[in-house]
């Protein structure tokens, strides 16, 4: 499913005409093209932000830039460093850089660490990187949320919201197909059966 078709499923729920061409979000235009790209980015960025096996990295290097900070890639959404790596530090993100708390303080300087390692890093990953399940599960969750913005019809709003339910089952689905669950020891959670889904602790315990 490519933005465009994303975009025009918004579109088509509140029966508008599809578009040829994505809206130009950079600018302030407020049409009904614009207000779905929009909406679905909103989405798309929320849904992301739980961390999936397919947008969460794990032991990330990170080096000090000239400033002597440790800053995050752009499109990092949430991080998390280990408390067994670093027992006696309090790093945390803030913004797009790390944060000393023990110290309260952005910068590394003389006597302090020159590297870190990030547990895991959870990226926004563009729309086309995305796996299908992903897209259509963000897609018809969109689809709700816009149609409940700018239409308020409690028949779409029904409608929309039992495929939003069956289309998160096809992505846990298939987040759990990548899992090696087993009835004995759990699975790559490191949890045992029965605990709930989790996904961003999906790869934890993976190869080790």
């Amino acid at each position: 499913m490519t933005e465009l078709e994303a975009v025009n499923t918004l579109l088509s729920v509140i029966g508008e005409a599809p578009v040829d061409k994505l809206s130009d979000i950079s600018i302030n235009e407020i049409t009904d093209s614009s207000l779905a790209r929009k909406t679905l980015g909103e989405v798309s960025r929320d849904v992301q932000a739980e961390g999936w096996s397919w947008n969460t990295d794990w032991n990330v290097p990170l080096t000090k830039t000239v400033a002597n900070e440790f800053v995050l890639p752009g499109n990092t959404l949430s991080t998390q460093f280990s408390p067994n790596r670093y027992p006696d530090k309090q790093y945390v993100q803030r913004g797009l850089k790390v944060y000393d708390r023990a110290q309260r303080t952005f910068a590394f300087g003389a006597g302090m660490t020159s590297a870190l390692i990030v547990d895991y890093v959870v990226s926004q990953l563009n729309w086309d990187e995305l796996p299908h399940t992903a897209q259509q599960y963000i897609t018809i969750r969109a689809a709700r949320i816009y149609s409940d913005r700018y239409l308020n019809s409690n028949a779409i709003y029904t409608y929309t919201a039992q495929d939003e339910e069956y289309a998160r089952a096809m992505l846990i689905r298939d987040e759990e197909r990548g899992l090696s669950n087993n009835l004995l020891w759990g699975n790559d959670r490191g949890v045992g059966q029965g605990i709930g889904y989790i996904p961003s602790d999906g790869l934890r315990y993976r190869g080790m």
